[in-house]
């Protein structure tokens, strides 16, 4: 009878999960970080991820439908609007990407703005509870490429457009660096699971503090103000990592520190 049930309860997680990797992608109009993020998605279609694409025009203009198709083979894509009302298209999915996200969405979510129809599914999942994952990298003032792209602002402006991003993760949303944003989405999927059954549908293992002891202060390189895993990687076990105030830590990131016994400060 032990057997029968383990073998029922895998078969209902397997339904459940497969059901979570059905997934909405909103693409709007951000010109960093974009190419690396299909990539990730593109990626997780070997996993069984499937796509229901929404670009905004202006996503027409900077990222072009031929790269969206291409990467991630939806099964439909719309421009602009769906053939539903937006709430109603982002009803039917229980997990939500955002692999380009713009300083203009960006700002009307940390509103609650509901005025377009990708900013209407991106908050209308956020209200219900759903797995919504925002690579950030494009709404993000302090990405390098910000500055070579000619922008140069205030330090009120910056800490502005910081404040929206944070709001976001503070509303529920599930931030990333696009270059991690299949492990992100691996495991907003798998979070409803109990840690060895997330572990086999392909999330990464829940983070286990190695413990603390005094180590190195580390200042990592980041890119913009967003510290990623990817940030971590020369980080030895004990280490103090220091980043500046505002910087946004990605939940795979608090992990992985908790994972090498690795602590975060921010800078006051």
């Amino acid at each position: 009878m032990t057997l029968l049930a383990d073998e029922l309860a895998e078969r209902v997680i397997q339904k459940l999960v497969e059901r979570q990797k059905r997934a909405l992608v909103i693409v709007t109009g951000a010109a960093i970080g974009v190419p690396a993020a299909l990539e990730q998605l593109k990626a997780l279609r070997s996993e069984g991820f499937t796509y229901h694409v929404l670009m905004s025009r202006s996503a027409m203009h900077v990222t072009g439908e031929k790269a969206v198709r291409d990467a991630l083979e939806p099964e439909k894509l719309w421009v602009e609007s769906a053939d539903q009302p937006p709430e109603k298209v982002a009803a039917g999915f229980q997990t939500i990407l955002v692999p380009a996200l713009t300083v203009n969405t960006a700002a009307h979510l940390a509103g609650c703005m509901s005025d377009t129809p990708a900013a209407a599914m991106i908050l209308s999942g956020l209200l219900k509870g759903k797995n919504v994952v925002v690579a950030v990298d494009g709404a993000c003032p302090d990405n390098p490429m910000r500055a070579k792209l000619g922008y140069h602002m205030t330090p009120a402006l910056r800490d502005a457009l910081h404040g929206n991003l944070e709001k976001l993760q503070a509303y529920g949303a599930r931030l990333t660096a696009a270059e991690d944003m299949a492990k992100a989405v691996r495991k907003a999927v798998t979070s409803f699971l109990p840690a060895k059954a997330a572990e086999k549908q392909g999330a990464p293992a829940k983070a286990q503090s190695r413990g603390t002891r005094r180590g190195n202060v580390i200042r990592p390189a980041m890119t913009g103000r967003i510290l990623s895993v990817k940030a971590l990687n020369t980080a030895p076990q004990g280490a103090v990592i220091v980043v500046p105030k505002g910087t946004i830590v990605t939940a795979l990131a608090s992990d992985e520190a908790r994972r090498r016994g690795v602590s975060i400060q921010i800078e006051s």
